[in-house]
């Protein structure tokens, strides 16, 4: 007889879902083929640019300005390392204190999707110690030196 049991979870892995506008799924697609993401490396995607989006100082004020609209939204799975989880608990933390504003982990995800589609675009407005920084391997441009 043999015995079933449950799989082991993967330690320093989250999975949990994700919020986003329906009309986002598109761009990310778009974004990731102009990048060296492929369809399945999607969650490690959305974890590089929200990696690189914490680091930013404007960080809690881009996530207490975002909002959703209600019923327009998607749900889609991501994986992230628990490390990369705690940064964005610490980030959550940080938009209270500092903006007096609650928020989720999807909106802080979703606004570094955001920041990152508009960095592809050329709308992105930077603090200044991001401005130089190159986010071509994130499927970016070059943005210019000043």
């Amino acid at each position: 007889m043999a015995k079933f049991s449950l799989p082991k979870a993967e330690e320093g892995i989250t999975r949990s879902s994700l919020r986003v506008p329906s009309n986002m799924l598109p761009r990310i697609e778009e974004a990731m083929a102009n990048s060296p993401y492929n369809r399945k490396q999607r969650s490690k995607w959305i974890a590089d640019i929200t990696e690189q989006f914490l680091l930013r100082s404007d960080a809690p004020n881009l996530v207490a300005e975002e909002f959703i609209v209600p019923g327009s939204t998607a749900s889609i799975p991501v994986t992230l390392s628990t490390e990369l989880d705690e940064k964005i608990n610490q980030m959550i933390e940080r938009v209270l204190m500092e903006e007096g504003s609650r928020t989720d982990r999807s909106s802080v995800i979703r606004t570094a999707i955001t920041q990152q589609l508009m960095a592809n675009v050329g709308m992105q407005l930077s603090p200044k110690e991001t401005r130089n920084q190159k986010i071509a391997a994130l499927g970016g441009y070059d943005e210019p030196t000043v």
